[in-house]
């Protein structure tokens, strides 16, 4: 399946302290419908082209919310337009910090087959808010009534929980904050990813990460089936204990030739990061066709990775299967450069050899085909 991260805004109504948007200087822009409908047209061609292909569009931004109700609404008919005889082969979700969400948006996005939102939240004074005091009361207010009205139609969520320092000293207070939302979705807990002019004060190391970890994950694991899914606890779970194959991007190893990220002005690259600082730039979608952009010579840049990896820094792991040296960009921002594996490796070592393996008594064995 292929995927694409569409930034049809990079408008947003919150200014999170870990947010690269937030200081970019750039004017916010939004994508027109003439635009929107090139997109549209693009990803008809593709499917059209490639019948046994699927396409997974990510609406993202800034705040996809902002773009207006009626502005999803255009979306639908510009699908039902351009991707007449291959609409059944195109899935929608977003992702979407909720507080904007009210009852106009219920049709809209259910006509294009959004049936899952997902947020993120944290509770931390001055870590999120609107307005430059960042009022996070009145955001986390605005957030919970988001919720509710999702709750209401039907619409499942999950979220995303970005650790930061002011997380380190309470891992299970966070915990069962989390948890007590009662979301039927899955709760992810990523480490704050910073760069640039962001506060330097919120980052954590990999060490600090697997403590944080390991303190909750034991609660998790004994009652686990009381408790929503937590990753990364569920995708070891699945992978190690039950023995299946279960991967986000940054740990497939599979993300070269899949993923493609478009701007508001059709720009194409391969990721939101990959935008942010002006990498892997392929064309625009206004003068190339989705399959072109999907082949562009510049993706073998990360697809020799893999093997500049397996031969070098991460020669023997037992753990390349579960991880595949991690994003490329985390490689690009501490290097310059995609050929070394992320610093976060260390931290999912770390997690399942002190805490993963001992908690749950199972261990990763390489399978036979990581060694090919």
């Amino acid at each position: 399946m292929a995927t694409m991260i569409l930034k049809a805004t990079e408008t947003c109504n919150s200014r999170c302290s870990y947010c690269d948007v937030v200081g970019k200087k750039s004017p916010r822009t939004s994508m027109s419908h003439e635009m929107l409908e090139i997109v549209f047209r693009r990803i008809g061609e593709f499917l059209a082209a490639n019948p046994g292909d699927k396409m997974e569009i990510i609406w993202h931004g800034g705040e996809p919310l902002l773009l207006g109700a009626d502005y999803f609404r255009e979306a639908k008919r510009l699908q039902d337009l351009r991707c007449a005889g291959v609409a059944d082969r195109i899935s929608h979700t977003m992702q979407s910090n909720l507080i904007a969400f009210d009852d106009s948006f219920v049709e809209p996005l259910r006509a294009l087959g959004v049936r899952s939102i997902g947020t993120s939240f944290d509770a931390e004074p001055g870590v999120r808010g609107g307005g430059r005091a960042s009022d996070t009361e009145a955001y986390n207010r605005k957030f919970l009534k988001g919720v509710v009205s999702l709750e209401r139609h039907g619409f499942s969520w999950g979220m995303i929980y970005v650790v930061t320092r002011r997380s380190l000293a309470r891992p299970l207070d966070v915990f069962h904050q989390l948890t007590n939302l009662q979301l039927a979705g899955s709760i992810s807990l990523n480490p704050v990813l910073l760069y640039g002019g962001q506060d330097r004060s919120l980052a954590v190391t990999p060490a600090e990460l697997v403590e944080f970890l390991g303190a909750i994950f034991p609660t998790w694991w004994r009652q686990r089936a009381r408790f929503p899914p937590f990753e990364p606890f569920r995708s070891y779970a699945e992978n190690i204990v039950a023995g299946r194959t279960r991967f986000a991007c940054v740990d497939s190893g599979a993300c070269s030739f899949q993923h493609v990220n478009v701007a508001p002005d059709g720009a194409a690259s391969q990721c939101g990061r990959a935008s942010d600082w002006n990498l892997l730039p392929y064309g625009n979608v206004a003068d190339r066709p989705l399959a072109e952009i999907l082949r562009d010579p510049q993706r073998q840049e990360l697809h020799r990775r893999y093997p500049v990896l397996r031969e070098g820094e991460c020669a023997g792991c037992r753990f390349w299967g579960l991880c595949h040296g991690g994003c490329p960009l985390d490689s690009w921002s501490a290097h310059g450069t995609f050929d070394h594996k992320s610093e976060w490796c260390e931290a999912k070592r770390g997690f399942i050899e002190r805490y993963f393996e001992p908690v749950t008594g199972a261990t990763w064995t390489p399978r036979a085909e990581e060694h090919s």
